[in-house]
């Protein structure tokens, strides 16, 4: 046990590639108890106190790193090595194992029989190092036991597991050394990606005053292609441009415009839930930050993942300068896309610039209106959408095509009505919002699974 502990405690200054693991403030905080442990003269109350710190603060987290129904400390451990980001995760995730440079296996070896020591950590162990010197044990036995508490009942709407991430945890839980699961965690890089991007799929750009930072979407829509009826058409170019993308050859920004609510966003959407095996990763990132690009390629540059920046809703006002600036992100800026990225933007205006009739009026100086070069002006407002290879328009349904969206959203969520008094209800809805799209047929089947269910209970 002694030699266990002070491997642990080496590790807090032997780790050469995990570093950052070492920093995170729980990894911390267990290297400070186990350095404790490990002093010939170790003040034992003083240890106490660290453990309880130490246990509220890993309980709130520790739902989001656990197997087997419990909570686990080595998992939690796991998890940040997973999701580290550092000169070999980066190069494991462009490389296969067998092609790594065999000095840095060996480190990374290294690193993961010192970091093993650290998740040997546990209540059961400090109560062992206590009671070894203690008179009355009754004080270690009422140390709180975090591996005691069941994940399912006190987390009930807890995120689901990555299932390649948790195949790789159960691996190294069965392993006796954990430095023997370096090709399985080289293969977990290479086929899932590295650090945040091996953690989430889809991701928000968040402006700071200094740039700016990617967060990954812990609940993103798991909205699929195959729920967007009638509009099959239409999502067809779009998979087939994305496909040619993630094959690496030649590929085009896409816009999607046309009629509100006709599930233009959620077609962006479904393609990361497709594609997501296959190194598909979707950025959002809001008008207003279009000025951030520069930065937020800096991230995604010479990664092995295929990325698609949405820009949802795009339009400008004809005194908005952010347009020229989405023109040069497209195409024609002094710094290159790289070929990993595309840009899919919707809009419910085709040329996204806001246009006046004046624009196309050639008697409009006669008038009073006073730009010179008027056809210069429209062709620089027309000239934005044209840098999009690929323009497709989703447009409003007839009344037959939206009561074939309602029919198959109430089929998909098994409504027992019948399809006359179905569609009867379909219309009055419909009236009454005086539109017809896809987003109206969920909202009416929303609303039609509540009532029944309150039928169905004879609620009031």
């Amino acid at each position: 046990m002694d030699q266990q502990i002070e491997k642990a405690f080496q590790s807090e200054w032997k780790v050469i590639v995990f570093t950052k693991v070492m920093e995170d403030p729980l990894v911390k905080m267990a290297a400070e108890i186990l350095k404790e442990a490990a002093k010939p003269d170790r003040d034992n109350m003083r240890l106490e106190k660290m453990y309880y710190r130490f246990t509220a603060a890993f309980i709130p987290v520790a739902a989001a790193h656990s197997s087997a129904g419990k909570f686990a400390w080595p998992d939690y451990l796991l998890n940040k090595i997973l999701s580290d980001e550092n000169i070999f995760s980066l190069q494991a995730e462009n490389i296969k194992y067998e092609d790594l440079a065999a000095p840095l296996k060996q480190m990374v070896q290294r690193d993961l029989a010192y970091l093993q020591a650290l998740g040997s950590f546990s209540g059961q162990m400090l109560r062992g190092i206590l009671a070894a010197e203690a008179a009355d044990n009754t004080a270690t036995e009422d140390l709180p036991d975090w591996e005691g508490l069941r994940q399912e009942s006190a987390w009930p709407n807890r995120r689901p597991a990555n299932e390649k991430k948790q195949q790789l945890l159960a691996c190294f839980q069965g392993l006796a050394d954990w430095s023997d699961g370096l090709e399985q965690l080289c293969r977990y890089y290479y086929d899932n990606g590295a650090g945040i991007f091996g953690e989430y799929h889809s991701f928000r750009w968040v402006h700071k005053p200094k740039g700016g930072a990617l967060t990954g979407v812990k609940n993103a829509d798991p909205i699929k292609l195959i729920q967007l009826y009638e509009y099959e058409r239409e999502q067809n170019k779009i998979i087939q441009n994305t496909e040619q993308f993630l094959l690496g050859v030649p590929s085009n920004n896409v816009l999607l415009y046309g009629d509100r609510g006709t599930g233009k966003s959620s077609t962006v959407k479904a393609l990361v839930n497709r594609y997501a095996s296959r190194g598909l990763r979707l950025i959002e990132l809001q008008k207003q930050d279009i000025a951030d690009y520069p930065y937020v390629i800096s991230y995604l540059a010479g990664r092995a993942q295929k990325f698609i920046i949405f820009i949802d809703d795009l339009s400008f006002s004809e005194n908005e300068g952010q347009y020229r600036e989405m023109k040069a992100l497209l195409e024609g800026g002094v710094e290159v896309k790289p070929d990993n990225v595309l840009v899919y933007a919707t809009s419910n205006r085709r040329h996204l610039v806001h246009e006046k009739h004046t624009d196309r009026d050639y008697t409009a100086v006669i008038k009073g209106e006073d730009d010179v070069r008027r056809m210069d002006t429209l062709q620089e407002k027309l000239s934005l959408a044209d840098r999009f290879g690929i323009a497709v328009t989703f447009i409003a349904p007839d009344q037959k095509k939206f009561l074939a969206i309602v029919a198959k959203l109430a089929q998909e969520r098994g409504l027992d009505i019948e399809l006359e008094e179905l569609h009867n209800s379909a219309i009055k809805w419909e009236m009454s919002f005086n539109e017809r799209s896809g987003r109206t047929a969920k909202q009416f089947i929303d609303f039609l699974a509540g009532q029944l269910a309150l039928k169905e209970n004879k609620l009031p």
